[in-house]
């Protein structure tokens, strides 16, 4: 990934992040609501990632990580 590819994802995910806070109900549009979408969000799009790049340890990694995080709940 080149220097613009990164730069435009560090600005288009807040930007998309807030879009999805436009839409959510009232009760969840506060910091709980804003991190229970980026807790779901940001596994989402490793796996979106790593079906781009077409890389299936990615996907192997990624559930590896989310199987340790539910062990630690």
């Amino acid at each position: 990934m080149d220097t613009e590819t990164v730069l435009g994802l560090a600005f288009t995910l807040p930007l998309l992040g807030l879009l999805v806070m436009i839409g959510m109900p009232k009760e969840w549009q506060n910091v709980q609501g804003w991190l229970i979408v980026s807790y779901l969000g940001i596994p989402g799009l490793l796996v979106v990632i790593a079906l781009l790049v077409n890389v299936p340890v990615l996907l192997f990694g990624l559930l590896f990580l989310l199987g340790l995080a539910a062990a630690g709940k």
